[in-house]
């Protein structure tokens, strides 16, 4: 089975969820903590991370698609340049699954390969890497290749160490050989 990444109507990402659910799918939807307003003043509110998207895991044959797309909400499932369905590797998964059960804020940021390599050394993000910028020095930036975007989250520099590569090459945790190469 593999991870693929369903296409939803704007705001119905949780209703796509639920309905995925009830088909007997397996699913994903993950959800940062953001600061809205409200009446009685801010209040920390789950908004999907990745605006309309649901990640499905299934065997995706002829039936499982159109069983998914058939879904209320639900507009497509995504594919990649080539026209392939866009498959989502379960490291991917896991490490957005560890992103959200740190409890730290986290925001959708541009794609970015430049900066520093680094490893969370400390904290509920062990074991983490990802690029921090030499503006910032306190944003890490932790690519999601497939999607080609960034998730970001505030961390103290006390909490990093940098990789050590003598080449300055790109780090192959971080970056797969190939990856870069095929955009």
């Amino acid at each position: 089975m593999k991870w693929y990444v369903l296409y939803t109507r704007h705001h119905h990402e949780r209703a796509v969820y639920e309905r995925v659910l009830n088909k007997g799918f397996q699913s994903y939807l993950p959800l940062a903590m953001v600061w809205r307003k409200s009446r009685d003043g801010p209040r920390r509110v789950p908004t999907p991370l990745f605006p309309r998207h649901v990640f499905v895991r299934c065997y995706l044959e002829m039936y499982a698609h159109l069983e998914l797309i058939s879904i209320r909400g639900a507009m497509r499932i995504l594919e990649d340049a080539q026209g392939r369905f866009l498959v989502i590797p379960d490291e991917e998964i896991r490490l957005l699954r560890q992103l959200m059960n740190g409890g730290v804020l986290l925001e959708l940021g541009t794609y970015q390969v430049e900066g520093e390599c680094v490893e969370v050394v400390q904290g509920v993000l062990q074991g983490i890497s990802g690029i921090i910028q030499e503006e910032t020095r306190t944003t890490l930036h932790v690519p999601i290749h497939t999607l080609r975007v960034c998730v970001a989250v505030e961390i103290g520099q006390a909490q990093v160490i940098p990789y050590s590569d003598d080449e300055g090459e790109p780090h192959p945790k971080l970056f797969p050989p190939g990856l870069i190469a095929d955009w």
